[in-house]
């Protein structure tokens, strides 16, 4: 054999060596591409835990499937196959693609029979997903069982407190959370279940528990962001508990480091809340006219108006600048989690001033008409006088009655509201507030445990006002047999009229209306009234009457709000008929109007024959 000939298969076995090499660094860097890619989309789900999965992570899981499919496609006999079509399952899963991610799940666990753990795993999320909690409640459980892996354990504890959450089960959620953090052996991982931990037990006031969850994502989160806020969370507890010389503690070395400096605003504003339970009045406003100075228009700074607002309106009872904080929350940060209840507030103060203002001013006007009585002969002018005064003197008793419930339910200040109901039980007995006023007042004083009092308008309820709806409640609440003419009882011969004759259940709801014109029972009367006159008889003139009844007399109850839109479509088209008279056909067979020819839904039908006690701002007692 010559020298050339011995060279040529030296070199073919380079080359095959070569080609083999550069084949399997191919398919492991594809492979291991998809794994980093997985693994940093996991980091982004984990970092947003509760919240929705960020864009990033879903393009991340996008570039897992790609990577992997091409290990399979390409590199069919590759040993890395098999952890490639787990991948793209689990990236299906989550990118919310749960069938797919179901049916790769079920082909894996048809081609690797022996090795299934995992698939099993991944099968029951799917089930749950895709609307069998249970069904994947008793996969998962089972698995607990089998398993001596701990990590194995640790997720799927992790996965059953997730399917509890899911199906408003938090106290079995945070037994499993319990349990995942302690069989978990990765630190950030334990770190990020602690902060799950920490979140359920404060929102169930276990503070306790809450309070060493946190310490625990202290110790084991690598993320600054989880840390900040397990630290500004162990703040608040101790000040909850009632730790006050340890919170001043914290705050004040936490304020000195910058390693805190991301939530010095937040320490700042938890050092006012501190002086507000401490009844240190003074001292909060310094501390807030600091926080304003020093973080203009941020989140703090909205939050310490808002405070500010609190404390003008529930500690110092100074309505002016109570309105003009909270009227500063949204214009300091608009995004403000304040923002919402702060413009209510300020909503309800106009409205406060607003009916003391019109007392004052019916009450002069009264005078004047009461003394011009005296002086007129005139039969027919003294009528007009009359009636003006009637109108006027219900006018006052809408107001009264605003006054006492803001006062009552809004401000805090029950001693002062029960002068505005009692005033309404002793001049205005023929008001539409009288038996509401009556009732508020039993109901304060049996919160408040005088039981002498409340018995006292108990007794004036059920016998001057009887057919009530507060009288029902009192009925009930006393184990006293059912009035055949209360309202509730009409409302119950309506509800079963109406499974079998609705033409003469609409009588019962009319009945109600005129027996208790300003109950919420009667709001929800003339709901129904309104809905089926519109879409179930097509009696469009009807309905409008109802509808018109709920926007004048129940402005702001649910059913006027919930029937505002259409009662705007159905006005708009009696003004345009009005407008073109020579216009053919039905006026109210419309594409807006798409429902009229239609079956009502069945779900809305449901609704109107079950309505529910649906509060209203005058009617916003907690039974």
């Amino acid at each position: 054999m010559t020298c050339k000939q011995q060279i040529y298969p030296i070199a073919r076995l380079i080359l095959t060596i070569s080609l083999f090499i550069f084949s399997s660094c191919a398919y492991f860097n594809t492979f291991y591409n998809a794994q980093l890619y997985f693994e940093n989309a996991e980091k982004q789900r984990l970092e947003k835990a509760g919240e929705s999965i960020p864009p990033a992570a879903i393009d991340a899981y996008g570039k897992v499937i790609e990577k992997s499919q091409h290990v399979i496609d390409k590199y069919p006999d590759s040993k890395y196959v098999q952890e490639a079509r787990l991948l793209i399952g689990k990236a299906r899963f989550h990118r919310k693609e749960y069938r797919i991610a179901e049916t790769l799940f079920n082909q894996y666990t048809e081609i690797y029979s022996n090795e299934v753990e995992e698939a099993e795993f991944w099968q029951a999320l799917c089930k749950w997903k895709l609307g069998k909690p249970q069904p994947a409640l008793d996969v998962l459980k089972s698995m607990l069982v089998a398993s001596t892996d701990n990590d194995f354990i640790s997720k799927i504890h992790l996965a059953i407190a997730e399917i509890y959450l899911d199906t408003d089960e938090p106290g079995k959620a945070l037994e499993h959370l319990v349990l995942a953090a302690e069989t978990n052996k990765n630190r950030d991982e334990r770190g990020q279940i602690y902060f799950r931990i920490a979140d359920l037990a404060y929102s169930a006031e276990n503070y306790e528990q809450a309070l060493k969850a946190n310490e625990e994502v202290v110790k084991n989160t690598t993320s600054k962001k989880r840390k900040e806020e397990a630290n500004l969370q162990i703040v608040r507890i101790h000040r909850l508990l009632g730790k006050w010389d340890k919170v001043k503690s914290l705050i004040k070395s936490m304020l000195l480091d910058d390693i805190y400096r991301s939530i010095h605003g937040d320490l700042e504003l938890e050092l006012v809340k501190l002086y507000q339970m401490d009844k240190q009045i003074e001292e909060a406003i310094t501390r807030i006219e600091s926080i304003k100075e020093d973080y203009k228009n941020s989140k703090t700074s909205a939050e310490a108006y808002f405070i500010h607002g609190e404390i003008s309106l529930f500690d110092q009872w100074d309505l002016v600048n109570a309105e003009k904080y909270f009227g500063q929350v949204s214009r300091e940060f608009r995004q403000s989690m304040f923002t919402s209840t702060a413009n209510l507030r300020a909503k309800e103060i106009t409205e406060y001033q607003t009916s003391l203002t019109e007392i004052s001013s019916l009450e002069e006007n009264n005078a004047l008409i009461r003394a011009a009585l005296d002086t007129l002969e005139y039969d027919s002018l003294k009528q007009v006088q009359e009636e003006e005064l009637n109108t006027s003197q219900l006018s006052i008793s809408n107001h009264l009655y605003n006054l006492g419930e803001l006062d009552a339910f809004h401000f805090k200040r029950q001693d002062s509201s029960m002068v505005y109901f009692q005033r309404i039980v002793d001049e205005f007995p023929e008001s539409d507030f009288y038996p509401k006023a009556l009732f508020v007042l039993y109901y304060i004083h049996f919160t408040n445990e005088k039981k002498e009092s409340a018995d006292l308008y108990s007794k004036r309820i059920l016998d001057e006002l009887p057919s009530s709806e507060y009288a029902d409640y009192l009925r009930k609440a006393l184990n006293l047999p059912v009035d055949p003419e209360s309202v509730q009882a009409i409302l119950r011969q309506g509800e079963l009229e109406w499974l079998v004759n609705p033409s003469n259940a609409l009588t019962f709801y009319r009945d109600i209306i005129i027996k208790d014109s300003q109950s919420e029972t009667a709001s929800r009367a003339a709901y129904f009234l309104a809905y089926h006159y519109d879409y179930t008889f097509f009696e469009h003139d009807s309905a409008m009457k109802y509808y018109s009844l709920l926007n004048d007399n129940y402005y702001d109850s649910e059913q006027a709000i919930a029937s505002h839109d259409r009662y705007s479509q159905l006005s708009q088209a009696v003004i345009e008929t009005k407008k073109d008279t020579l216009s053919e056909g039905p006026i109210f067979d419309t594409e807006q109007d798409s429902l009229s020819n239609q079956e009502v839904d069945e779900n809305k039908k449901n609704e109107i024959l079950n309505p529910k006690f649906i509060k209203t701002k005058q009617d916003s007692l907690e039974y």
